[in-house]
Formats: C-alpha cells, sequence, structure tokens
C-alpha cells in the first residue's frame, strides 16, 4: 500500500493545491477532473475542488466535474439534472480555469445514461439540451457532455446515448477485467497489472472503433482497495514504472478526437490508483507521464517541502483508541441496523430488535489486538410476553485494519432472555482472526426479531 510524499494532508488546505498543481503541470497533466457529488440539490467532499481555485497556480491549471450521479434510473429525473445545473454552472463552470472544449464547458457524468434508461431518449435530450440552454443563458456557449461508460452495455445503449446528446465516452476505470470480479465484497485475489495493461488496450481499441473516435482512454497506474475493502477485493499485482509508460504509449496511440488521455487518479489512495507522488515510488510515475507526453522538455528536477525546506502541508491526528463504552449520557457514538432508533435510558443502550439480525456498531476504534484477550459485555434482554423463546445467540466481531467482518472475525454467546441483568465475559486470545489491529467492534445482541435489548457497557480486557 502507498503512502503520500506530502504526508498526511488536509485535502482543504491551500498548500496542498499548490503542491499538487504545481507537480501536475510541471509533467504534462493539464487537468484535474473532480469527483463530484451531488444528490437532490445539495453536494458534499467539495473541499478539495473548492480550494483548488484559490491556489496561486490556478490561473495556470484547468479542471473539471465528474458529476459521480449514483443511484437507479428513476432517481435521475429532469429535476435532478436541473439542480445539478442550478448547482454547478455558475459556481464551477463559468470560472476561467474551467476545462473547456472548443469553447464549452465539459460536463462528466459517470453515469449519464441512467438519465436516458430513466428517462427515455427523448426526455433525456430534452433535459440535457435544457441544461445547455442554462448554460447559454448564464454566457457560456453550450456545453461539451461527457458519459462514463455506466450502464452501456451494448450498440442500442451506446446509439441512445448519442441521440440525447452526448458528445464522447471515458472509461472511468477497469480493475476487474478479465477476472471473475464484479466488485468488491468477494474473498480477496490477486491478478497481475500486466495484464490490466494489455486488456486496457483491447478496451480501448474496442471503443474506439464503436464511438467513431469520440472515446477518451483512461490508464491506470494500479489497483488495490485493501484499504477501503480489506481481504474483500481484487489486487493488481506487479505495477511498475515501466509498465505503466507501456500502458501511457498504447494510450497516446488510441488518442481520441478530443486529444484527452486520462489516468485514474491522481490521489485515489484508498484504491491504490495513484499518480500523486508517494513515500514508495517517489515521482517515478509521474516522471512517465512527462516522459511519453512531453518528450521535449527536457531535463527538471523533481523538488517536494522536504527538498525545499518548506513545512509540509501534514495533518497531525491521533487515531482513537477506546476500549470501553459505558452509554452512562449518550450512545458514545454507537449506531444500529435492523433495531428501532436507539435511546440511553438510566445509563444503558436500549433498542428493540426488528429482524432476526439486529447489530450494534461501535465508533472507529484502534486497539492492538495483542494487548486484549477477553470482551466483557453486560445486557438484559427480553421478549413479549406471548413469546416462549427462553434464550437467543448473540455475537460479538470485530474488523481490523487489514480483515473485513465476516463470520470468522466473531464469538457466539448464549444470552437469556429473562429480563436479568447477565455478564456475558467471552474469549478472544484464541480465536485466530483476533490478531493486528482493530478498526471497528460489533455487537448482534441476540438472534430474535422482537427482544428488547438494553446494553450498559461494552468492554475489552486486557492481557
Amino acid at each position: 500500500m502507498l503512502h503520500p510524499l506530502l504526508g498526511y494532508y488536509r485535502q482543504s488546505d491551500r498548500e496542498t493545491a499548490d503542491w499538487h498543481i504545481k507537480w501536475a503541470l510541471e509533467h504534462g497533466v493539464s487537468f484535474f477532473a473532480f469527483d463530484y457529488y451531488s444528490q437532490g440539490g445539495s453536494q458534499m467532499l467539495e473541499d478539495a475542488l473548492d480550494v483548488l481555485l484559490r491556489s496561486r497556480f490556478t490561473s495556470q491549471f484547468r479542471f473539471c466535474l465528474t458529476w459521480c450521479n449514483e443511484g437507479p434510473p428513476d432517481r435521475m429525473t429532469a429535476e435532478e439534472l436541473d439542480r445539478f445545473g442550478d448547482l454547478v454552472i455558475a459556481r464551477y463552470l463559468k470560472h476561467p480555469s474551467y476545462l473547456r472544449l472548443n469553447g464549452k464547458p465539459v460536463v462528466m457524468l459517470l453515469n449519464g445514461y441512467n438519465f436516458v434508461a430513466g428517462l427515455g431518449v427523448e426526455g433525456a435530450r430534452e433535459a440535457f439540451a435544457a441544461l445547455e440552454a442554462k448554460c447559454v443563458a448564464a454566457g457560456l456557449p453550450g456545453m461539451h457532455l461527457v458519459f462514463g461508460h455506466g450502464g452501456i452495455q451494448n450498440a442500442q445503449a451506446l446509439d441512445d446515448s448519442r441521440a440525447a446528446g452526448v458528445q464522447a465516452f471515458s472509461l472511468y476505470n477497469f480493475p476487474y477485467i478479465g477476472t471473475s470480479f464484479t466488485g468488491p465484497g468477494q474473498p480477496g485475489a490477486e491478478a497481475p497489472y500486466a495484464d490490466l495493461v494489455v486488456r486496457g488496450e483491447e478496451l480501448w481499441q474496442h471503443w474506439r472503433n464503436v464511438t467513431g473516435g469520440n472515446f477518451w482512454p483512461t490508464v491506470m497506474p494500479g489497483w488495490d482497495r485493501r484499504p477501503w475493502t480489506k481481504d474483500q477485493d481484487l489486487v493488481r499485482t506487479g505495477s511498475t514504472p515501466a509498465l505503466f509508460a507501456q500502458a501511457l504509449r498504447a494510450a497516446r496511440q488510441h488518442v481520441n478526437r478530443d486529444r484527452i488521455v486520462m489516468i485514474e487518479a491522481w490521489n485515489e489512495w484508498g484504491e491504490g490508483s495513484v499518480l500523486e507522488p508517494s513515500v514508495e515510488h517517489g515521482f517515478a510515475y509521474l516522471d512517465q507521464v512527462r516522459q511519453v507526453f512531453c518528450p521535449g522538455a527536457g531535463p527538471h528536477r523533481d523538488l517536494s517541502p522536504a527538498t525545499t525546506g518548506q513545512r509540509a502541508p501534514v495533518f497531525d491526528f491521533e487515531l482513537p483508541a477506546v476500549d470501553t463504552w459505558r452509554f452512562s449520557r449518550s450512545l458514545e457514538g454507537w449506531e444500529r441496523a435492523n433495531t428501532t432508533e436507539p435511546a440511553v435510558t438510566a445509563g444503558a443502550l436500549v433498542v428493540t430488535s426488528t429482524t432476526a439480525d439486529p447489530a450494534l456498531l461501535s465508533p472507529p476504534t484502534y486497539l492492538r489486538c495483542a494487548e486484549y484477550s477477553r470482551v466483557s459485555i453486560r445486557l438484559r434482554a427480553a421478549v413479549p410476553a406471548d413469546s416462549a423463546a427462553t434464550t437467543a445467540t448473540g455475537q460479538f466481531f470485530w474488523s481490523t485494519v487489514e480483515r473485513a467482518t465476516t463470520d470468522a472475525t466473531g464469538v457466539k454467546f448464549a444470552v437469556a432472555l429473562d429480563g436479568q441483568w447477565h455478564q456475558y465475559v467471552l474469549e478472544l486470545s484464541g480465536v485466530p482472526t483476533w490478531a493486528g489491529t482493530t478498526d471497528r467492534v460489533r455487537l448482534d445482541p441476540v438472534d430474535l426479531s422482537g427482544v428488547t435489548v438494553m446494553v450498559d457497557e461494552v468492554r475489552l480486557l486486557r492481557r
């Protein structure tokens, strides 16, 4: 796994944006396509985007939006597109540094076809025309609409997208191509990065042909989502700067009519697909971009805060390490699933299970498993008067920074349903998966619906 050369930084710091833009410009990266999240007229996770607009180098750089319009087609309405336009046209699309093609601002929709699927070709065409009309009313010459490949599974979908007004297509990424993986949630496996390079070029050739050249090829530096998905995803192994350069050279041969090659991504540290300089590789990957796309640029020197003596925009923080929760006055950050709304009554967390799989999830807590041998849980559980059940099965789970929660990362215990307080002390030290560093714990107090549970304390006991 990789770590940023800048150290852990705040994406909202201007110094962070300054270093990112400086490095990008010096190595042939001319714009950032920011993942943009908006739903129902609200926006989120826009800190890094907004701070770019305050960078000292913004006037020399370009940016655009990739609207991550996630959700089913029935949520992709004309009203949703209209709200999106209200949010972004004045604030971003009119900015002098916004990316434009033939004078028109580029608008990328990750799942643009969902509008076509939900509204039909004519409905989507009218909705996109209305958005473009808003751009024109704001003084822009229109918009350049780009669809991600999401949902486009056949030639008809491609033709329908064109008919709705799309001008180009792109691939966000393609980490699972040539494998049996369809996404995170499957037991972890490995596949070679070298195969990804070969498969990627085959994919670009296909899309270039079916779109008549209206396609933006995407190159991936790697893929390792263990920071997000732990051991429940595919890892691409063997990525090297030389193989990455091979992929870049191939992409240059498949350059599109818009003369754009995308790289996914600048700083997806949680997905191991990173172009930004890292502790492990320095500028090795970024230098390949410069060599492939700027061959006549001449020698240069890669500078960083460490080489210039400047302060790195490091965000110093301490990870939470809580091992006891008593719920004296609050939920203490715990969340629930398949229960009634939790409450704190007389110093206890109180819920009623609404299915046979209720769960109580702790806030993040980073504890060294080797320092703890048992967990103590004090709770009482009661069933309705018309129930004959006398016992249930509870489970205590954990996840670690490397391992996701599964049946193997838990211990079961019998829970009395007599409405009395009981102290349950569970042995953890003998469980093989109780190892490494936790990031959360979870309590499934019973395996029955309609049980009222009061949890007085959850406490991990040191050795």
